[in-house]
């Protein structure tokens, strides 16, 4: 059978059958597409003619332009898709002995206190200066991911309770506290800004200029422009703000446990890195501020 029908029934099946999220099938067409094009520059068009070797030469030549968690993204996106070609079409799965990367272990990019006030505060009184400022303290101020974020519907939220119902991955459902500010911020969009915007009678609570759903790129785009705006660093992600969440709390004395929960974390092994985060920042004042490790 050709690639590209393979593919085409393959996506078809996570589709309707496994029901995957839009988020998850498109990446798995992205990482899918790109391995075809690779195959097929190699003069291969039929699933059953490709070998363990030339997937494995596939990832070899993605490891000198991706990082470790991209390559492995797209190693389960192939395997995944060869077996379940293997299944429909009875053919053999040359991905079996096909590893993954071992991660490298990068501690998560976070904010100071300092840096996040100067990123939250307003700059003037703009409806999208509004909307910014609310939907920063959102991502902040819950801990979301930001495909969380921008998928927030109003009937997820409850101001006078001060919570939020939040849906994560796996379409896992947590409750998380909103702090005043972000309620005032929130507040002060709705009432000013979204209800101008809402032209299609949407669902979602953060709406651009043409009343649609942000999308994540967009705020990523308005994140950078504001970083430069105050001066922050603009290496720093919408992510960066979910890192600086947990990482604030845990420094503020909150237990590990309770910051998994709240960041939504099936496993506690993935909340610890941010023990990592407090581990480092405590050698580093060490090796500054210790009068025994100063050369004078």
């Amino acid at each position: 059978m050709e690639l590209k029908e393979a593919l085409e029934n393959y996506l078809h099946y996570i589709t309707s059958v496994d029901q995957k999220s839009l988020a998850t099938i498109s990446s798995y067409q992205h990482d899918l597409e790109r391995y075809i094009h690779y195959m097929e520059s190699n003069h291969v068009h039929d699933i059953e003619d490709i070998s363990y070797e030339m997937i494995h030469g596939y990832i070899l030549n993605m490891n000198h332009g991706y990082a470790a968690a991209s390559v492995n993204h797209a190693i389960t996106s192939i395997r995944m898709f060869h077996e379940y070609s293997a299944i429909s079409y009875n053919i053999p799965n040359p991905t079996i002995f096909i590893k993954t990367k071992k991660k490298e272990q990068k501690l998560p990019r976070y904010l100071s206190v300092e840096d996040v006030n100067k990123l939250l505060a307003y700059q003037n009184d703009s409806d999208q200066e509004i909307c910014d400022v609310a939907i920063l303290e959102t991502i902040y101020g819950c801990g979301l991911r930001v495909s969380e974020c921008v998928s927030l519907k109003i009937s997820q939220l409850s101001l006078a309770q001060k919570v939020v119902k939040v849906i994560g991955k796996g379409s896992k459902e947590r409750l998380i506290p909103l702090n005043s500010r972000n309620v005032d911020a929130i507040k002060k969009y709705v009432e000013i800004v979204r209800k101008k915007r809402d032209t299609h009678k949407s669902p979602y609570l953060f709406l651009n200029q043409h009343g649609n759903p942000y999308a994540r790129e967009q705020i990523h785009t308005m994140l950078k422009k504001r970083c430069r705006s105050v001066q922050v660093d603009e290496r720093i992600s919408a992510h960066s703000l979910r890192h600086s969440f947990a990482t604030h709390l845990l420094d503020g004395g909150a237990d590990l446990r309770s910051v998994q929960e709240l960041l939504g974390h099936s496993d506690i092994s993935t909340t610890q890195i941010y023990t990592h985060v407090q581990n480092k920042r405590l050698k580093d004042a060490y090796a500054s501020f210790h009068p025994r490790n100063r050369k004078d």
